[in-house]
């Protein structure tokens, strides 16, 4: 399996590690709801450089993007950011991605870890003959991210710049102990929160001198188990398990990333179909209104017949109850309408709610 540069220091704080996307990350530490409890009440740190780090320059690097996501990174200012997807030409999602503009034409692309030769090699098949230079930073870049209410006074004490500075989906590149890298706020956990891009061997100073400024506010390493807990709390999609090449962004409760206006993009005549036609599934959030816990790949069901498939679950800390994302016939889409979830056998009640379960105050 692949390590990051953090690896020692996971291994060090006896973290236990997985297999994760062909990565051998930390799933927890001190335990999945421990650190989840840190990460809404004071802050959690998250080594997230399996992630990938793709890197989008030159003269025709706005049409590329354009061309080749769903949104429209024209409008974004230097220095801002925004969620978007990639589709294959049938409308289906290969990857969500974040693009931040670090310069009028150089971005940064952040792919998921499962996705990144894939979406490097779409990239390269579908860049155009002009001023379009695509490279994969990933090997040369490490990425850290700081969450949780404390996070702007710890990151104060090492990059003081970023704390005072940026608004959500902001980025800024400026000196991290030394080194130039990159601090965005933004993240995957509903929190105030940072994501640090810096290069690989700094990565383990960067990481102890965040948790050294952090140990008064109670700061404490997090895994991907407490990440996936936070991530479903605030209705953020996982992809593979909430989407995949066969979920059209309509379909997985994404329309909001897909900008029609822009012009030609891959995937935009299947989903103009679809927007017009209504798609004929939907994600959905729900709750179980009996005790359970829900997991991905359990079926849905309605009145006996099967209407879809749990693509998260979990058992919610804050709301005391099973909660979960489903794909289900639009029919049964609406905030308060009812169906069961086959849990092991047995079928128990829920309704369908709207996103997101939990919302910072």
């Amino acid at each position: 399996m692949k390590r990051t540069p953090l690896y020692q220091t996971h291994v060090s704080a006896q973290a236990k590690l997985v297999d994760f996307a062909g990565w051998e990350m930390p799933i927890q530490y001190s335990g999945v709801v421990d650190e989840y409890q840190t990460v809404r009440t004071a802050a959690g740190l998250f080594d997230v450089s399996h992630m990938g780090r793709l890197t989008v320059e030159g003269r025709d690097a706005v049409t590329f993007l354009q061309l080749v996501t769903t949104t429209n990174p024209d409008p974004l200012a230097v220095g801002a950011a925004q969620y978007s997807m990639v589709c294959n030409p049938a409308g289906g999602i290969k990857d969500d991605i974040f693009i931040y503009r670090l310069a009028p034409t150089r971005f940064l692309v952040c792919v998921n870890a499962s996705n990144r030769e894939k979406i490097f090699s779409w990239f390269c098949a579908k860049a155009p003959q002009g001023d379009v230079r695509l490279e994969d930073e990933s090997g040369y870049l490490a990425q850290i991210a700081l969450q949780g209410p404390q996070s702007p006074q710890i990151l104060r004490a090492i990059c003081p710049d970023a704390a005072d500075q940026l608004k959500p989906r902001q980025c800024l590149e400026t000196a991290i102990l030394g080194a130039q890298g990159i601090v965005s706020r933004t993240g995957y956990t509903g929190e105030v929160g940072y994501e640090l891009y810096l290069p690989s061997p700094s990565a383990t100073a960067v990481w102890e001198a965040l948790m050294k400024a952090g140990a008064k506010a109670g700061i404490k390493p997090c895994g991907l188990g407490s990440r996936d807990l936070l991530r479903l709390e605030v209705g953020y999609l996982l992809y593979g398990n909430d989407m995949d090449e066969q979920t059209t962004p309509l379909e997985a409760g994404a329309a909001f990333a897909v900008d029609f206006t822009k012009g030609e993009f891959i995937g935009r005549p299947v989903l103009i179909e679809q927007k017009e036609k209504g798609p004929a599934k939907k994600l959905v959030g729900f709750e179980l209104i009996e005790k359970g816990v829900p997991r991905h790949g359990m079926n849905v069901l309605a009145d006996g017949k099967g209407i879809g498939v749990v693509t998260s679950g979990n058992l919610s800390p804050r709301l005391q109850k099973g909660i979960g994302l489903a794909s289900v016939s639009t029919a049964f889409s609406q905030p308060g309408v009812r169906f069961q979830i086959d849990i092991r056998g047995r079928l128990q009640d829920a309704v369908c709610v709207k996103l997101p379960f939990y919302k910072r105050k």
